[in-house]
């Protein structure tokens, strides 16, 4: 397993011509190489921008533009090497990496960062990533994304119920990595508006959504949902009384990079857990076999 970096959160700028060889990616638990590989190339002086969570911050040796802030990524992964490579991958991506290396530091880094979104491995020293995924549900919508060498169904459905908004196994490219990313962020920050009406909240008898704050309330008791969850009832609504393909769900909440259908069954399923009186046998998100998901208005209600 790569060696852990204990003495720091964080890893200073390394010279601009360090490059890290193809970095076998291996499972903790289980110190198995896994099939894919990952080469890095040449980490450049980007670097030099990561923000540090001590008091010194490392400035760029030329002169920056003045640009919005970075929005910040909350990186929870044992592995040094692989934690540097990546934190360089979104500092040169115009991001602002939080590096830690166990889920405890991770806790304590959530609280002083609060990040734009979360990516984490689930065997972790200390606090596992999928009990950490837990933990930051319980008090944050923000994104998570669960980036893991063990890639089989069981794992993701666990990472799935822990609140994961999306799961990425190692062996996918960084370049999908990145797409992962900016869409995740994409999701959690774009506004929702209920194009029927042009307003801003929808009610019927038993659901209030407030597209505005992205609020959903259950027969006036409200409910926490995911980002991804929020966007996938927004569409729904939207849409009721219309059938909406997994295929047309997954292209629209997670974008055109996406490929597998079972991101929409799974969060459906949490959907439904949440706003339905027997998730088993739902009223208000339904499936129609042959036609997709369907949100149908209870009886009494005109949809506002």
């Amino acid at each position: 397993m790569a060696d852990r970096d204990s003495s720091s959160m964080w890893h200073q700028p390394i010279r601009p011509e360090y490059v890290i060889p193809a970095i076998p990616l291996r499972t903790s638990g289980e110190n198995e190489v896994l099939r894919g590989w990952y080469r890095i190339g040449t980490l450049r002086q980007s670097l030099a921008s990561t923000t540090t969570l001590g008091t010194e911050k490392v400035e760029p040796a030329w002169p920056k533009p003045q640009r919005m802030p970075a929005e910040k990524i909350l990186l929870v992964e044992d592995g040094a090497d692989v934690r540097r490579a990546l934190t360089g991958l979104f500092a040169d991506a115009g991001y602002q990496p939080f590096g830690v290396a166990d889920g405890d530091e991770a806790m304590r880094a959530f609280y002083s960062v609060q990040p734009d979104l979360v990516l984490l491995d689930i065997r972790l020293p200390g606090l596992s990533g999928l009990d950490l995924c837990s933990r930051i549900r319980e008090m944050s919508d923000v994104p998570i994304i669960i980036f893991s060498g063990i890639g089989d169904t069981k794992e993701k459905l666990d990472a799935f119920n822990r609140g994961a908004d999306d799961y990425v196994v190692k062996t996918a490219s960084l370049d999908e990595l990145l797409a992962r990313v900016k869409t995740g962020l994409r999701r959690a920050a774009k506004p929702v508006q209920n194009p029927e009406t042009g307003t801003d909240v929808y009610v019927d008898a038993v659901l209030q959504v407030d597209f505005a704050r992205c609020a959903v309330a259950v027969r006036g008791k409200a409910v926490d949902l995911t980002p991804t969850e929020f966007q996938l009832l927004a569409i729904l609504v939207q849409n009721a009384g219309h059938p909406i393909r997994a295929d047309q769900l997954l292209r629209r909440v997670w974008g055109p990079e996406y490929n597998t259908e079972d991101l929409v069954k799974w969060h459906i399923r949490h959907l439904r857990r949440k706003i339905e009186d027997d998730a088993e046998a739902p009223k208000l998100v339904v499936t129609r076999r042959g036609f997709g998901y369907v949100y149908v208005r209870p009886q009494g209600s005109n949809g506002v």
